[in-house]
């Protein structure tokens, strides 16, 4: 356990202390890093976060410009999910807008939750935080929720929110917004889509399956940044359809300039913000494109090696995550930790990914 110094330590020292710690930690450019889901942030992206990393984002007044930055952001992920109008906020990351998806719903009087076992742990997380009612839904055997289960299901125990995938966690399926979305309308419902690790790939691939705001039940979608948008952590999204269901996020704070705050917390660092608008602009249509089609070959290629190899394939990997079906995953883990692939638990099925 630490203890506190009774005599501060020379920066050089604590600068150095920190710099050994540093040799011990995996990193990107130099390790086998090959499971988890956050990127290198490019070099713009982190030039950006350390020029407004000490601004609190959460004071529009004093900080409007960033509020506007964070808008500019949030309107051109938006954008790429085929919303023209879009509002919402820059988050943590994917857990933190999945809560606010959730608890925005919930005030707007949907405290039902239709979910597959396939989706983010943040879900079933922020329904337990939020006390809400989960019906679980059944998934194919590409692990995509089941539309003909969740019309069943709808219909009998009335209006809730669905909550649709573009890209699982666990093996990269991607659940078919165009079919929910018909069923929620039959059954007065809504749908957010967890579109954190997919949304800046799924768009550029297949905009029928990405443009996910093209469907009118869709009212919300998770976007990380701090994935494959290039920023660094902590930068999520919460992209919301309109002000009107985004209204929820706006408490009360008596003792600051606009006399309230956005979102669950408090304090919010402006880096993030410019970081994400950084690498929106740099980017562009283009460049997410042309990065989407290099991550699909090399999904594919993945696949089609592990498959000559004698492995099967857990999903259809749309999204760039190859779910390598093995009853020995806790082995494979091991064994490959040791030779330094960091690979992860594909946890909806057994295999590492």
């Amino acid at each position: 356990m630490g203890k506190l110094p009774t005599k501060g330590l020379d920066w050089h020292d604590t600068l150095r202390t920190l710099l050994n710690n540093l040799r011990k930690v995996p990193n990107h450019l130099e390790h086998g890093i090959v499971g988890s889901m956050t990127t290198f942030p490019h070099p713009l992206a982190q030039l950006a976060y350390i020029l407004f990393h000490t601004f609190n984002a959460n004071d529009i007044i004093l900080y409007r410009e960033i509020r506007k930055l964070e808008l500019d952001a949030v309107s051109m992920m938006g954008e790429i999910l085929g919303c023209e109008n879009c509002t919402g906020m820059i988050t943590t990351g994917g857990s933190e807008a999945n809560i606010a998806a959730l608890f925005v719903a919930r005030e707007h009087g949907y405290t039902k939750v239709y979910v597959a076992r396939t989706a983010h742990d943040s879900i079933f997380k922020a329904a337990r935080m939020l006390r809400l009612e989960v019906v679980e839904l059944k998934y194919d055997e590409q692990y995509r929720i089941d539309p003909n289960d969740f019309e069943s299901k709808c219909t009998e125990k009335g209006p809730g929110l669905v909550v649709a995938a573009l890209g699982t966690t666990g093996t990269g399926s991607v659940d078919r917004v165009v079919e929910l979305n018909k069923i929620a309308e039959h059954c007065n419902s809504v749908i957010h889509v967890d579109a954190a690790f997919g949304g800046f790939v799924i768009p550029f691939l297949d905009s029928g399956l990405g443009e996910v705001f093209r469907y009118s039940r869709v009212v919300s979608a998770t976007m990380d940044p701090h994935k494959l948008g290039l920023a660094p952590i902590p930068a999520g999204g919460l992209i919301v359809r309109d002000e009107k269901w985004f209204k929820p996020l706006c408490f009360e704070t008596r003792y600051m300039p606009a006399g309230y705050q956005l979102g669950l917390l408090g304090t919010r660092s402006a880096g993030p913000i410019a970081a994400t608008w950084a690498m929106l602009m740099y980017m562009g249509r283009e460049g997410y494109h042309k990065q989407a089609l290099v991550l699909a070959e090399r999904t594919r290629f993945v696949v089609d090696l592990a498959k000559d190899s004698g492995f099967r394939i857990e999903g259809e990997a749309l999204a760039p995550v190859v779910c390598i079906g093995t009853e020995r995953d806790s082995e494979a883990l091991d064994y490959l930790w040791k030779k330094g692939l960091y690979v992860y638990r594909c946890g909806i099925a057994k295999g590492i990914r």
